[in-house]
Order: C-alpha cells, then sequence, then structure tokens
C-alpha cells in the first residue's frame, strides 16, 4: 500500500508539471505525456483487478494488464526517438529494434498466455528504449554544452535510462527468484521496479517544469 502512495504522487507531480507546460511542448515532449497518461491509466486498471480480486478472495492477479500497456508504451517511445532522430539513419535501426520487441513480445505470449508477463519481452523492451534514449543523451550533451542543466530531454532521458537500466538484470532472474524465492522476489519487485519507477516519474516531472519555466521565461523576454 506504502509503494502505491509513493508512486501516486510522483505520477500526480509528473501529470500536474506535464499539464501545466502542455500548451508549450514540442511533439517530441508531448509523446513523453501521452505514455504518462497511458501508464496512469493501466496503473489506474491495475489497482481496480487487485482491489476487485480481494473483495472476491482470489488472489490478486494483474500481470496480464502489464502485457497489455508493454507494446504502447515501447511503441510511444519509440515515436519519441524518431521525432527526436528526425534525418538520420538511426531512425531505421530504432524500427528494426521495435519489431524485434514485437517478435520476442508476441512469441512469448503465444508460449505463455497473456496472464503471465512477458519478462523477455519486457527485458527486449528495456534493451532497445536503453540504447536509444543513451543515444539521446549522449547528442544533447554533445550539443547543449554548458547547458545541459536546463535541457528537459536529458532530465527525462535519465529518467527512462535509470529505470530500464536498472530493471533489466532483475527481470532476467525474476522468473527463477519467483519460483525459488518468491518472498525475496517481491520484496527486489517493489524495492527495484518500483523505486526506479518513482526516480523516473519525478526525472519526468523535472523535465515538464523546465519545459515550463523555459517558455515563461522566453515570454516575460518579449514583453520586455
Amino acid at each position: 500500500m506504502v509503494q502505491v502512495v509513493i508512486e501516486s504522487l510522483s505520477l500526480v507531480l509528473a501529470f500536474g508539471m506535464g499539464l501545466r507546460a502542455f500548451q508549450s511542448m514540442s511533439l517530441l515532449h508531448k509523446t513523453f505525456f501521452f505514455q504518462l497518461v497511458a501508464y496512469i491509466l493501466i496503473f489506474i486498471l491495475a489497482i481496480v483487478v487487485k482491489l476487485i480480486a480481494y473483495a472476491n478472495n482470489v488472489p490478486p492477479y494483474n500481470q496480464w494488464v502489464y502485457n497489455l500497456y508493454m507494446p504502447i508504451e515501447t511503441g510511444i517511445l519509440v515515436w519519441a526517438g524518431f521525432e527526436y532522430f528526425k534525418n538520420s539513419g538511426k531512425r531505421f535501426l530504432i524500427y528494426v529494434g521495435y519489431l524485434i520487441f514485437l517478435t520476442i513480445f508476441i512469441s512469448e505470449i503465444c508460449v505463455k498466455g497473456i496472464m503471465i508477463l512477458s519478462n523477455h519481452g519486457y527485458v527486449a523492451e528495456g534493451i532497445l528504449l536503453l540504447v536509444i534514449y543513451l543515444l539521446l543523451l549522449y547528442s544533447q550533451f554533445t550539443k547543449s554544452n554548458n547547458a545541459w542543466k536546463r535541457s528537459p530531454e536529458i532530465w527525462i532521458s535519465l529518467g527512462i535510462v535509470l529505470y530500464f537500466g536498472g530493471s533489466i538484470p532483475y527481470l532476467t532472474l525474476m522468473n527463477y527468484l519467483q519460483e525459488s524465492h518468491s518472498a525475496i522476489n517481491q520484496f527486489l519487485f517493489y524495492f527495484i521496479i518500483d523505486g526506479l519507477a518513482n526516480v523516473r516519474y519525478l526525472l519526468l516531472g523535472l523535465g515538464f517544469w523546465l519545459i515550463y519555466r523555459q517558455a515563461v521565461t522566453k515570454t516575460s523576454l518579449v514583453n520586455e
């Protein structure tokens, strides 16, 4: 319950800053906001599914919810990568990477079923997005000079990199841990996945705040 409250607060903060900055966002920034909205809806759905399970005295089982969300999240964040790397050969590699992810994800769903989390698909998603946003970070650092602290793309990308970079090692062992050390697995899930999700969305909120602040500063300079 504590984890749900903490994550809810980070999501509300990011969403509030996103709404405030939305009018000043480029299409690239809006894709990150769309991904946030999609995750909030899935987050709420997952909680509702758990509550219904508890009300009917059955084990809570909402992994299928995250299976539905996985290709949506990946697709939106790949779209953001396409938007950033306009007129670049990297777009083709991103496209190929997304097709590889879909192949792994769909294959695992066909074998295990939709009710069991596609952890291999999750790992494929993580590797793809980790590569895309490490490239984006490198590009921003090399062209932003000393202004990197005020770059929304850097903070948003850093959150994505930290989340997927930290979760990939755990996800590769998740099934083994669940079968042999379920209590440890649950602790690691809350500590790693939920903890890094909070960091990710707090950094997303920071990125939205920087967009808003820059828009206000620009408007003030024009009015002067």
